[in-house]
């Protein structure tokens, strides 16, 4: 294996998963909430998306990356709708009982893959990654060495990486969910919610009235 492809799928990894965006913000709550594995599922979820497209991207698949940027009117809206569904739902979320849940032993034996699918969806539904992707893997060169081998070996990197970067945000989290009363995760589902619903009309807007520039 090529530790030097591995290690430049790892930081492009890294670098797709980091921005923070609604999936993160999703994430932190979810974390704040059911615990450590709620959260690190919903950001693996993500990771997987980023995945998706990195195969894209990584093997020049034409026909899909057209047609999911020919699509990106749809596919904005619809991910774009929700995300402010989402935010909706932080935004009224009863702080009172994220509190009891937080502080509950049972919470961490719900089960932890529900934000799984969430957080794919949210991430697959914005074909602009694949842009993203695009410009990561030509700027580390990749572009350059476009064997079947060595692609395989940066990809895994790159899910690696995103994972990586999932793991170290849920744990921070994490550390501080317990300390948190429900007056401080008021303020926070409600600024958690407002973000989450801007970064939905932001998407919808990107889509609707610059689709033509993208």
């Amino acid at each position: 294996m090529d530790i030097q492809t591995l290690y430049s799928g790892v930081i492009i990894g890294l670098l797709a998963a980091s921005p923070v965006g609604a999936v993160a913000i999703l994430c932190m709550q979810k974390t704040i909430q059911r615990g450590f594995f709620h959260g690190w599922f919903m950001g693996v979820g993500s990771a997987f998306g980023d995945f998706v497209y990195a195969i894209i991207a990584g093997f020049g698949l034409t026909y899909i990356s057209n047609f999911l940027i020919e699509n990106r009117l749809v596919l904005g809206i619809v991910g774009g709708l929700l995300m402010i569904y989402l935010g909706l739902k932080v935004f009224r979320a009863n702080p009172v009982e994220q509190w009891k849940q937080a502080k509950s032993p049972q919470s961490n034996k719900k089960n932890p893959f529900s934000g799984f699918a969430t957080s794919f969806a949210l991430t697959v539904s914005n074909p602009l990654t694949i842009i993203v992707f695009g410009t990561l893997f030509t700027a580390s060169g990749s572009v350059n060495t476009p064997g079947f081998a060595d692609t395989c070996v940066e990809l895994l990197g790159v899910i690696i990486g995103a994972i990586l970067w999932w793991t170290l945000l849920v744990s921070i989290v994490n550390i501080f969910r317990r300390k948190i009363g429900p007056r401080v995760l008021l303020w926070i589902n409600k600024i958690m919610g407002i973000s989450i619903m801007l970064f939905g009309i932001s998407v919808m807007i990107m889509v609707i009235f610059f689709n033509d520039k993208l």
